[in-house]
């Protein structure tokens, strides 16, 4: 956009560009923030429902975060999460680290204990750049989910479905599948209501990586142990740290060029139909909120 596609726009469309992570910038070292909050379930404000998840619940506690260095401990942990799956099923577990967790500060998939910082600078710039936004598209630039150097998009609504099926017909698309707690709202429900946009599309637009393993989830409960219990730069959390960059952010030349070929391919449609659509009096407002990437860019029509 920035090289050149915002021209295609017509007077009144701003572009809106914020790093939204955490204070310390974009971290797939660190995918949560200082206070152990995962951001993806913070921005809903799921800390303020009295939530708490059984499966979890049982992972953390009948884990010894504290010695996971040890290797028998790492032998138990393992254990546990096999015997979970053994009581649950796969899918069930899958979910339940999807879905998070509110009672448990120094567990996995936290949701923290307030509003982050990250979801406060969301408020601010929401109430200074598009407080008189007449619709929403908020793209949520995310890395990990689906085929190697492809990009999916994952619609949150039907309507989010619908608008990128007519904008990219041929392009990748995956389901939503993210849990929510009991009585928790989708992701960015709240910014229809504080713009009086009269809607908002919203989508997660997923680079992949790797598909997700056992080692995978270990690994995010190994950080825990890196985080607070253990000197990052031990050789064992250094090594837990390259495999989340590598994870989340793969070095190979190869998925750089599918992944940057990929998107050039495939945004400038989604920006031509929004272009097409304002031509025809469909008047939009596009925001990319990049959680793990730390981007957010945004594209918006005002009232006039």
């Amino acid at each position: 956009m920035l090289r050149g596609n915002s021209s295609m726009f017509p007077p009144g469309v701003r572009m809106v560009h914020l790093h939204l992570i955490n204070p310390y910038g974009a971290s797939y070292i660190l995918k949560e923030n200082e206070q152990n909050a995962d951001q993806l379930k913070n921005e809903p404000m799921y800390y303020t429902l009295d939530y708490d998840n059984p499966i979890l619940q049982r992972l953390i506690d009948q884990i010894d975060i504290p010695n996971l260095g040890n290797v028998s401990v790492r032998q138990k942990a393992f254990a546990v999460f096999a015997q979970l799956i053994a009581d649950y099923g796969e899918e069930a577990v899958n979910l339940a680290l999807k879905t998070g967790q509110g009672k448990r500060p120094q567990g996995i998939a936290y949701f923290g204990p307030s509003k982050s910082w990250s979801s406060q600078t969301e408020e601010y710039v929401i109430d200074k750049y598009i407080p008189y936004a007449t619709n929403i598209l908020l793209i949520d630039w995310h890395t990990a989910v689906g085929p190697y150097g492809a990009w999916s998009f994952v619609p949150i609504d039907d309507e989010s479905e619908a608008t990128f099926k007519r904008w990219a017909p041929n392009d990748l698309m995956s389901s939503y599948d993210l849990g929510l707690p009991t009585d928790g709202s989708l992701p960015y429900a709240t910014i229809k209501v504080k713009t009086k946009a009269r809607r908002v599309i919203r989508g997660f637009w997923e680079a992949g990586t790797y598909n997700v393993t056992m080692e995978t989830n270990a690994m995010f409960m190994l950080r825990l142990y890196c985080r607070f219990y253990s000197n990052i730069t031990d050789p064992f959390c250094k090594d837990i740290i390259s495999k989340t960059q590598e994870y989340f952010y793969p070095q190979a030349d190869e998925w750089k060029k599918l992944t940057y070929n990929a998107i050039n391919n495939v945004l400038p449609k989604v920006l031509s139909g929004f272009a097409a659509e304002l031509s025809i009096g469909i008047k939009l407002i596009v925001s990319d909120l990049c959680i793990i990437l730390g981007v957010i860019v945004g594209l918006l029509w005002f009232r006039m």
